[in-house]
């Protein structure tokens, strides 16, 4: 072997040892702190973490190194408390890449899985080309016998079996390699599935923190406390409504759903959180100037509608914005402020950095409840069991899916809403005990004509069945049309005991029913209009 020496070679060399050098010096007051994560303050849309070290430290300065940290961090979030006797003289953050960071063992397994498949379709792909050569060189050298030279029948038979034989041995055998692909394409399908799932949040903790710090004294046990804003977090809040009778009051469990794919793994942590978001900016707006004019008073119309179904001008929001103080306090744990809901969860947390969804109880309460049963007809042929509550506090400001239990079973999910209003109508779920069917009665409905006008009439028919072994009272909605031109015009000419809103064209009835029994009720309406137009909507 030939080595070429140049003097720029040489001097390579002497930079790269006075490097190393350098760095070994460095390292000589640099300290690796093991650090760990013991409290998550969760915002909508980012966390704080904390952590805790403890190092022994001599007088001097050193570099101390927070390492495996979310690559998701937020440069300018970071804090650092050093104890009495430590100047904190600079905090930087920088990625290292220089060693590959511990797996967990599931993120191993899936790769030497995926390897091992993908060589398996690689040695069937040159098995297929094999098999593809073979039969290529087959078919090149089928010409029988020499020119003008011809075969006898005996050796023709035996050459054409051969070709018959071999032939059906290339199909076989790409059939074999086709099918044994298939089946690994679908193995590394699911590997490949599952490894993604492991690896979303995961992989990644290349960042370190570096505090430069001047320690005045001995300190055998320095504690170090580390804060810092990540992203790759959420959570939104969810609530399980259980019902146990209709003689009890309903109760309510306040839940959050928390997603995270900071690559940090959150393992017994004090957790707290909050319907604030952070990235929306405190500063007080600039009142500008207020220009008026005039303009066309179509224009103007407009204007004033697109400003009156604006959220801003409506106050609509998602429930997470601005919130005035509640005038009941909150239970243990739950801290209101003009802005924001806080809430601290009880025990430690543990969430796991999968973007999987996971589940931390928030508050528990019990509302009274008046229950009662609804049916629209028109819309569905269920009877749905109701519950009237007081509004709560909570339910008001923070909006969440919710998943109705009835007596430990689950019955289905609702939504709830903001409301203004001081009772809630809840939706249990469908009583099967209950039915109703909604008819038009043929004999009943006629079309006419009168001079101009067309008129239609119309006789519905609502039949309930109570199956149940008590008296259930049933509260029935259906309507009539509402006309929107003049020439139109629409009479309700028998509502059966209904009480009727001509704004909206709604019939209400209050149904009582005996066990077992059945009953119709009905309601007929006319319309009239001129026969020359067809009438929409109807």
């Amino acid at each position: 072997m030939v080595f070429v020496k140049s003097s720029s070679m040489k001097k390579s060399f002497l930079n790269l040892v006075f490097v190393l050098f350098g760095l070994n010096l460095l390292a000589q007051q640099t300290k690796i702190l093991s650090s760990k994560i013991i409290s998550v303050d969760i915002f909508r849309n980012e966390a704080q973490i904390k952590r805790e070290a403890r190092v022994a430290l001599e007088p001097g300065e050193f570099e101390l190194v927070f390492e495996k940290i979310s690559s998701k961090l937020s440069s300018e979030s970071i804090e650092v408390l050093a104890p009495e006797g430590v100047d904190v003289l600079s905090v930087s953050k920088k990625n290292y890449y220089l060693t590959e960071e511990d797996k967990p063992a599931e993120i191993i397994a899936l790769q030497d899985s995926i390897q091992i498949v993908k060589d398996q379709l690689n040695n069937l792909r040159w098995e297929r080309e094999a098999v593809q050569i073979q039969k290529d060189l087959l078919l090149s050298n089928k010409q029988i016998g020499g020119n003008g030279v011809g075969v006898k029948a005996d050796e023709l038979e035996d050459v054409l079996g051969v070709f018959q034989r071999k032939l059906l041995e290339f199909k076989l055998e790409n059939s074999r390699i086709e099918k044994s692909e298939k089946e690994l394409l679908l193995i590394k399908t699911i590997l490949d599935k599952q490894y993604n799932e492991f690896n979303s949040g995961k992989i990644g903790l290349n960042n370190q923190i570096l505090v430069q710090v001047k320690v005045n004294k001995s300190i055998p046990q320095a504690k170090f406390e580390l804060q810092y804003m990540v992203r790759g977090v959420s959570w939104k809040p969810s609530y399980d409504i259980r019902v146990k009778d209709s003689q009890s009051p309903i109760q309510f469990v306040l839940k959050a759903g928390i997603t995270q794919s900071t690559g940090e793994n959150w393992n017994g942590v004090s957790m707290k959180l909050s319907s604030a978001n952070p990235q929306i900016g405190g500063n007080k707006p600039d009142l500008n100037t207020q220009f008026i004019s005039l303009s066309d008073p179509i224009v103007y119309k407009n204007l004033k509608k697109q400003r009156t179904n604006s959220s801003y001008e409506t106050g609509e929001g998602d429930g997470y914005a601005a919130l005035e103080v509640a005038a009941a306090p909150f239970s243990a744990g739950i801290e209101q402020t003009m802005l924001s809901l806080n809430f601290d969860v009880k025990g430690l947390a543990y969430v796991q950095s999968d973007n999987k969804l996971h589940h931390v109880e928030l508050s528990n309460f019990v509302l009274p409840a008046n229950f009662g049963f609804a049916a629209v007809p028109k819309l569905s042929e269920d009877v749905f069991v109701t519950a009237t509550v007081e509004n709560n506090d909570l339910i008001t400001q923070l909006s969440g899916e919710a998943s109705i239990y009835m007596n430990g079973t689950f019955a289905g999910k609702t939504q709830l809403y903001p409301q203004n209003s001081d009772s809630l109508l809840l939706t249990l779920g469908k009583d099967r005990r209950l039915g109703i069917r909604r008819e038009k009665v043929k004999d009943k409905n006629s079309k006419s004509l009168f001079g101009s006008n067309k008129k239609e009439l119309q006789t519905i028919e609502l039949t309930l069945n109570n199956t149940a072994k008590e008296s259930i009272e049933v509260k029935v909605e259906d309507q009539i049309p509402v006309s929107t031109n003049n020439e139109i015009t629409v009479k309700l000419l028998s509502q059966d005991g209904a009480s009727y809103v001509a704004e909206t064209g709604k019939l209400i009835w209050n149904v009582k029913l005996a066990p077992k029994q059945v009953k119709k009720i009905r309601f007929s309406f006319e319309v009239s209009y001129p026969s020359e137009k067809i009438l929409n909507g109807f």
